[in-house]
């Protein structure tokens, strides 16, 4: 187990591996786990993020358990969180582990995607000097591309919180 991070799937859950080649978009071979309300109120409590707007990161950013995503610069988003593999050497220093090792867990591994994409964004947040600073950072250092990912992640949590009040009349 890594520091920090959520206990991983059964040992009976196949292990992942990125050897595939990459298009846009795949998903790795095997079994992956998608995080569970648990572990996403406990990264959210862990790193002091409103839980509503880490859900509205992950819902914006779109990615699923098991997939990875190429980008035009080369980097690979993996998983839920879209957790880009630039962070993978800070985050296996952190986790005290392999990057090949962390790599397959993020893309297989919700509940360690979350984690992961949590304390980035916590990172984020504090280096930029506000919350909504921090998760336009998130996404992207470019400010033309973190407007319009702003908007994207509003429009996530005007849905999120639209639903939660729906099921609470």
């Amino acid at each position: 187990m890594f520091p920090d991070l959520p206990p991983s799937s059964p040992p009976d859950v196949a292990v992942a591996t990125l050897s595939t080649p990459l298009k846009r978009n795949a998903l790795i071979p095997g079994v992956s786990t998608a995080p569970t309300l648990e572990c996403f109120i406990n990264e959210a409590r862990t790193h002091s993020i409103d839980p509503y707007v880490l859900l509205a990161v992950m819902k914006t950013e779109g990615g699923r358990p098991g997939e990875l995503a190429l980008n035009r610069n080369g980097t690979v988003d993996l998983g839920p969180m879209s957790v880009n593999t630039v962070w993978l050497p800070t985050l296996a220093k952190h986790y005290r582990t392999t990057e090949p090792e962390l790599r397959d867990r993020l893309a297989s591994d919700g509940c360690a995607n979350v984690a992961a994409g949590a304390l980035i964004l916590k990172r984020k947040i504090q280096s930029n000097g506000g919350l909504w600073e921090g998760v336009a950072n998130y996404h992207s250092r470019n400010p033309a591309r973190q407007g319009r990912y702003l908007m994207r992640v509003h429009a996530s949590l005007g849905q999120i919180i639209a639903r939660f009040r729906a099921k609470t009349r």
